[in-house]
């Protein structure tokens, strides 16, 4: 199977340095026309990079939270835009009790809200297309948290609600979105990093999956992918089985909740809810058996 972006314009944002440009430079190969944004008038010559392998590229600076003049002009310049990804972000450091709310504001809006705005600008040309594609570069530090990091943690894991939402409102027009939490190399992550650390965990490595899920011919929605150093793993909800009463026979107190707190807590029997509507019935199944 060969994948092509042939006559298909992909905005990347954040995507002249570190991981964005390898995903521009890989959509690129693939054919796309990658329309580069970042926040300074250099494109860090991403652009030459990619006009030399013969790929077409456009740079468009400006800020990410300004999406709706973002989205404009990349439509305005290429006359069409069929897949966003949405790579662009940085931290503002601190502990929960040192955080002030202007840092915990400005890294929801260039991650989380301009996930949002980016979308919302982009649906109706989308909607006109008949399809449409969103990647949202996430994180491990919203799946699993990170010291001093309760703004990003929070954001990149918001960024899989929105996904799912997303999905649901999207569907019918096909439009998809999905997370990607990569780690690889960059002149920003890297700099107490081995030279093996470095050689395994190049950028480029991860890019490829970002490129798939943004191709017209993915249909894939909705979910959350882990990637690294060639490895790529899809993750999903998982819960314990439980503790199942029934209230009206078994008064549920909070001695009740402390005595059965194993049985609560053991993933030796799970399952995995795939809708909300899939994760309610299932909790209630046991009443219409």
């Amino acid at each position: 199977m060969t994948i092509r972006f042939d006559d298909q314009v992909v905005l990347v944002t954040g995507g002249t340095r570190g991981l964005g440009r390898a995903f521009s430079e890989c959509l690129a190969s693939s054919g796309a026309t990658v329309v580069v944004n970042s926040t300074s008038d250099d494109d860090g010559g991403v652009l030459s990079a990619i006009e030399r392998q013969g790929g077409r590229a456009i740079h468009i600076p400006g800020l990410v939270e300004n999406a709706n003049a973002l989205i404009e002009k990349v439509v305005e310049q290429c006359g069409r835009l069929d897949a966003i990804v949405h790579n662009a972000g940085f931290v503002r450091d601190k502990t929960l009790r040192k955080m002030t709310d202007e840092q915990w504001d400005d890294v929801m809006g260039v991650h989380l809200k301009a996930a949002f705005q980016l979308t919302r600008a982009a649906w109706p040309h989308f909607e006109a297309a008949g399809r449409g594609r969103v990647v949202l570069i996430s994180s491990a530090s919203g799946l699993y948290g990170n010291f001093g990091q309760a703004n990003y943690a929070a954001a990149k894991m918001g960024m899989y609600g929105l996904a799912r939402s997303i999905t649901l409102e999207g569907a019918k027009s096909n439009i998809t979105c999905n997370c990607v939490a990569p780690v690889g190399a960059t002149t920003m992550n890297s700099a107490h990093w081995s030279d093996e650390d470095k050689r395994i965990r190049k950028a480029e490595y991860v890019a490829p999956l970002v490129a798939y899920l943004a191709h017209a011919g993915c249909e894939e929605s909705g979910s959350f992918f882990e990637a690294s150093a060639g490895s790529f793993r899809k993750l999903r909800w998982e819960r314990t089985e439980g503790l199942n009463l029934f209230p009206e026979e078994t008064p549920v107190t909070v001695d009740t909740i402390a005595s059965y707190w194993a049985k609560i807590t053991d993933f030796a029997n799970t399952e995995h809810p795939t809708s909300m509507s899939d994760s309610l019935q299932r909790m209630y199944a046991r009443f219409s058996s």
